[in-house]
């Protein structure tokens, strides 16, 4: 057998002046494979940016994501409105308390924690109410969100202020 492949590359180097070395494909191959690689790695990287950018005016664009970023930011300013008027409700509880009790504690000390708790409870609502508008102005200030918030939502809600959701704003 070692004989016959002798032949044959002794033949074929006749044929074609070339002596025959397998490894040499073998590296040939591994060389031509390499470069593949590397080529195909490099494209990548190349075209990561458009990608990227695709991928992601894809998601944005999405019409769940319209839908829910509508939505998100309608929800918050109608939360907004409903913390407003718990506020207003809360606050004036506390002054009437005040007003009927003189602010005058009866003699066990209960007409002060009433109203201590009362005003508590309005600050509380007013804190909730704040922290809402802070997180409807920071998702406001996102490009990505506020590109599908309605025009008639303000862009920023103020303190003290309470929006009605349709573009204007009462006080």
């Amino acid at each position: 057998m070692s004989s016959n492949r002798k032949k044959l590359r002794e033949d074929f180097k006749e044929e074609t002046g070339y002596e025959w070395h397998p490894w040499r494909w073998v590296l040939g191959a591994v060389a031509a494979s390499l470069v593949v690689w590397i080529g195909l790695g490099l494209l990548s990287v190349v075209t990561l940016p458009f990608r990227t950018g695709h991928g992601v005016a894809k998601k944005i664009a999405n019409p769940n994501n319209v839908i829910f970023t509508y939505e998100h930011f309608h929800d918050l300013c109608g939360g907004i409105v409903g913390f407003d008027q718990q506020y207003a409700t809360a606050a004036k509880e506390a002054a009437a308390f005040d007003k009927r009790t003189n602010g005058k504690p009866d003699p066990i000390g209960r007409n002060a924690e009433e109203s201590a708790r009362l005003h508590q409870d309005a600050a509380g609502i007013k804190l909730a109410r704040q922290q809402q508008a802070q997180t409807y102005n920071a998702d406001s200030r996102k490009f990505t969100q506020n590109l599908f918030k309605s025009h008639r939502l303000p862009y920023r809600i103020e303190d003290g202020v309470t929006p009605d959701c349709d573009g204007s704003t009462t006080s």
